[in-house]
């Protein structure tokens, strides 16, 4: 995700446009997962503002409780973002039903199972349950991967219609070119196996240790694309037990769970 802003070149701007709103969310948007702080020169070059401005929006957000600043004078997310992000998380019924049998697939498997929704060019992970068994990552929610070279990324593309879908890939060569560039071919591939079979796997192509198989979770009514994977490290599992044991074992999961929901609904 990209949390620079740039001016807005059109002679006929959208008059609802809050330009002071967004670049206060591209201050917060700029914090990076293992991240402790950041300096307001760094949030000036990962933001493309002014420091002046950047000064403005940090202490309006110091002053909110979005931001906290460190003795060193750098500054860090405030408590204040999580509170924010809770009635979202909250609103996806599907992350509670679920835990139960993520945690089980993931303790057979000895690897991590978490879904995800689709956002933009990304994939960013709702939900985690992971083995006891050591693992080389343990995706966090809200840490976000790329749609293109994922296959949970992959699997919530299958989801989307024509349209929908180019406009994806568009924005995905024009954010990300490197990975476009990589994973474009396997990306199509991986979304005609999920329409075709229900899941698809991506063998190290995100991280080289660890093998993936996902499949596409629902959509809702609303429009959210949301799929289900599970990561294995590389050293426990064959690339053919992927294909031949866990790929149509994640199928079924997928399933059970979207019937668990279907059982669920008023």
């Amino acid at each position: 995700m990209t949390a620079t802003v740039r001016q807005r070149a059109s002679d006929t701007p959208d008059p609802f446009f809050a330009t002071t709103l967004a670049r206060g969310l591209a201050v917060l948007d700029a914090f990076r997962g293992g991240e402790s702080s950041l300096s307001n020169a760094e949030l000036a070059a990962r933001t493309g503002l002014a420091r002046p401005t950047v000064s403005r929006l940090v202490n309006t957000l110091l002053t909110l409780g979005y931001l906290k600043r460190n003795a060193d004078g750098h500054f860090r997310l405030g408590v204040r973002v999580l509170g924010v992000a809770y009635p979202l998380l909250a609103g996806y019924r599907v992350r509670q039903l679920a835990r139960p049998m993520m945690r089980e697939f993931a303790e057979l498997a000895g690897g991590a199972v978490s879904i995800g929704i689709a956002d933009g060019a990304d994939l960013v992970y709702m939900e985690t349950a992971r083995s006891s068994q050591s693992f080389p990552h343990v995706p966090e929610v809200g840490f976000a991967v790329p749609l293109v070279t994922s296959a949970i990324g992959r699997a919530a593309m299958s989801l989307m219609g024509a349209d929908e879908l180019k406009a994806t890939f568009a924005a995905i060569e024009r954010e990300q070119p490197q990975a476009y560039r990589s994973g474009r071919r396997n990306a199509l591939a991986g979304i005609e196996a999920c329409r075709a079979n229900g899941v698809c796997v991506a063998l190290g192509e995100w991280r080289p240790e660890i093998f993936a198989v996902a499949a596409p979770l629902l959509r809702t009514p609303e429009g959210d694309c949301l799929a289900i994977n599970c990561g294995i490290p590389a050293f426990r599992i064959t690339p053919e037990a992927v294909r031949e044991d866990w790929a149509p074992r994640m199928a079924g999961l997928a399933r059970s769970i979207r019937m668990m929901l279907e059982r669920e609904a008023p």
